[in-house]
């Protein structure tokens, strides 16, 4: 059993597993060393190993067991104790409001573990000189994931964010946490495939007080093409809503673009009066998240970040967009959960 192994032996037997070209096995191997014996060395290996070109394509997704009769709601949104959800539960819930709440996903230690390394991260990112515990550039495989990847570290430091791809502890405490809440095996039951995380949609947000943000749809910035198959997990670190920024939701399932209208910010964006007009027939609303909470959607729901200039407080949280690979958005770079 890898639980009665030693790290020395774990580490071995992953540097066997990756020589015989089987980086997965590898990952297990390592991250179940890490976890008897945190290293930073082996943190930036398990960083770099993430990274892969292994995408497929041909979809076969599992097949679906019988919708719930009904679903549960708190705060109009459809919601579920994390360890009952099922995939047909997950897309009960998207098609009838785009959305589902899981309340107290994680308990109050796991929280703080995670709020603290996404503030780790979030500084060493920033300093001249960062601790590579903190942040260490994953090795990527061609100039185009580079450029990609860049273009993405630029965004998210002008934002509030930073790349989990780029802290090593940090990524490693997160995909532990997923791993080990059964999250990483719901992402596989319900896209049907091993999943994997994009590089530039898996974020580490330290967000304070500002300026009302756009309403846009994820699925205009995950690459070329519709055929993508998602499962966004977004999780608060920090209660949010309220003195924190924190989101807003139009819970309706639209399963296309709405395309910016005339008074819209950005090509991306859609107007306020658009959602003026969609309050007449969905609700539109602004959760009170609790640190420790999960939302998850996909590439379709309409929302933006809720906050004011006068919100006291800042909102910790993850981005983790998880994928389908054989159906991958095209221009990114793949990290396999």
């Amino acid at each position: 059993m890898a639980l009665e192994m030693k790290a020395s032996e774990l580490d071995a037997a992953a540097r066997a597993a990756n020589e015989a070209g089987n980086p997965a096995a590898a990952l297990r191997k390592l991250m179940a060393a890490n976890r008897l014996d945190p290293d930073t060395d082996r943190e930036i290996l398990i960083q770099n190993l993430r990274v892969t070109q292994e995408l497929y394509g041909l979809r076969t997704p599992a097949p679906l067991g019988e919708p719930p009769a009904s679903l549960s709601y708190e705060q109009g949104m459809p919601a579920c104790a994390l360890g009952e959800i099922t995939p047909e539960i997950i897309r009960a819930a998207f098609a009838s409001s785009g959305c589902l709440y899981v309340p107290n996903a994680l308990d109050a230690k796991t929280t703080d573990i995670l709020r603290d390394a996404v503030e780790e991260a979030q500084n060493a990112c920033r300093a001249e000189q960062p601790d590579p515990q903190w942040c260490s550039h994953p090795k990527l495989p061609t100039p185009r994931d580079v450029f990609n990847v860049a273009s993405a570290r630029t965004f998210a430091h002008s934002s509030g964010g930073c790349l989990a791809a780029d802290s090593p502890r940090a990524m490693f405490l997160i995909l532990d946490m997923f791993e080990r809440s059964g999250v990483t095996a719901l992402a596989r039951k319900y896209l049907g495939e091993d999943p994997v995380l994009s590089a530039s949609k898996f974020m580490l947000w330290r967000v304070s007080a500002g300026e009302e943000a756009g309403w846009h749809q994820d699925g205009r910035f995950l690459g070329e093409g519709m055929d993508i198959a998602s499962l966004n997990v977004w999780t608060a670190l920090t209660d949010c809503g309220e003195s924190a920024p924190g989101m807003e939701l139009v819970l309706d399932y639209p399963d296309h673009y709405i395309m910016a209208a005339s008074d819209s910010a950005f090509d991306w964006a859609v107007s306020n009066s658009q959602v003026d007009e969609m309050r007449k027939r969905v609700p539109v609303v602004i959760p009170r998240f609790r640190a420790g909470d999960m939302l998850m959607f996909d590439q379709w729901l309409l929302h933006r970040t809720s906050r004011r200039p006068d919100m006291p407080d800042t909102r910790y949280a993850i981005e983790s967009w998880f994928f389908a690979p054989s159906v991958f958005p095209v221009g990114r770079t793949a990290l396999r959960a």
